[in-house]
């Protein structure tokens, strides 16, 4: 058994399945892995050709969907739901996966003088991967918990709340079946005036030079075609890409391990700072 919903816009939700009073979805199409683009040369004097680049193109779902109940109502029901050229959300559920994908209607088929309606609705999704439906949150603070409640303290022999390990990695692992992108929420205690952050496989790292006070809050988002760097100061936004040092890399996590680190100016202010790392598991089919 499965379920599938769709979002529209204004955050409204309509059940297509387990109501066939009113819907009976009988076919889903592109919930399997899209066929990849793979780019290639072929060599001059020789037999095969040389490997260049592969990608995953957009994924196209269609849904086959027959109108029950009250016919003339139910189609308006989902035109307003699928409304051609608009984003709608695509929740789908099974035994094995809670996953929604976002896209595009394209088109929208319901022939009306027919005996039974049916109709047969495209959605183009340019990001081809389908989301888990939680979201996974690690910090890669440097303070480390040293006790947790019930405890007791000896007279004469202090416990330590926490202490800063200056050199610590945090290991992220990202269990999706691809790479993916991340939100970096940073939440500032005290005076930063450098932030970096490194990915200690790759070498790869993120610095922005600038004057952060305490309660600040960054946002940093490494998603493609939503990459931003916004700043919040006493409820105010500030666009802080131009502090982003130049060769500086939007960060994406790699199947498995991947190490990271921070320096809040040398290190001295790391206690300043709190990492969030916010992301999904992506997966290429249900």
């Amino acid at each position: 058994m499965f379920s599938l919903k769709v979002e529209n816009a204004k955050g409204a939700i309509l059940e297509l399945t387990n109501d066939e009073t009113n819907f009976q979805v009988t076919n889903v199409e592109g919930l399997n892995p899209p066929n990849a683009t793979i780019n290639t040369s072929d060599f001059a004097n020789g037999d095969g050709s040389a490997f260049n680049s592969s990608k995953i193109p957009n994924r196209e779902i269609v849904i086959t969907v027959y109108i029950n109940g009250d016919v003339q109502t139910n189609r308006l029901t989902l035109y307003q739901y699928f409304r051609n050229k608009n984003w709608c959300k695509i929740y789908y559920t099974d035994d094995q996966r809670d996953v929604y994908i976002e896209g595009y209607v394209q088109v929208f088929e319901a022939p009306i003088f027919t005996q039974k309606q049916v109709a047969q609705i495209s959605i183009l999704c340019p990001d081809p991967y389908f989301k888990d439906i939680e979201t996974i949150v690690q910090s890669i603070s440097k303070a480390l918990k040293k006790f947790t409640f019930p405890f007791s303290i000896n007279i004469g022999e202090p416990i330590a709340f926490s202490e800063i390990e200056l050199e610590k990695i945090t290991n992220v692992i990202n269990e999706s079946e691809s790479e993916t992108g991340l939100i970096v929420n940073v939440t500032f205690m005290g005076r930063v005036d450098k932030l970096e952050i490194r990915n200690i496989d790759n070498g790869q790292n993120f610095i922005i030079d600038y004057n952060f006070m305490a309660n600040d809050k960054l946002i940093i988002n490494c998603n493609r075609g939503s990459k931003s760097v916004i700043l919040t100061r006493d409820a105010l936004a500030y666009n802080l890409i131009p502090y982003v040092r130049s060769g500086s890399t939007f960060f994406q996590l790699g199947i498995g391990d991947n190490n990271f680190s921070f320096l809040a100016d040398d290190g001295t202010s790391d206690m300043s700072v709190d990492i969030q790392f916010n992301y999904y598991k992506v997966y290429l089919g249900v």
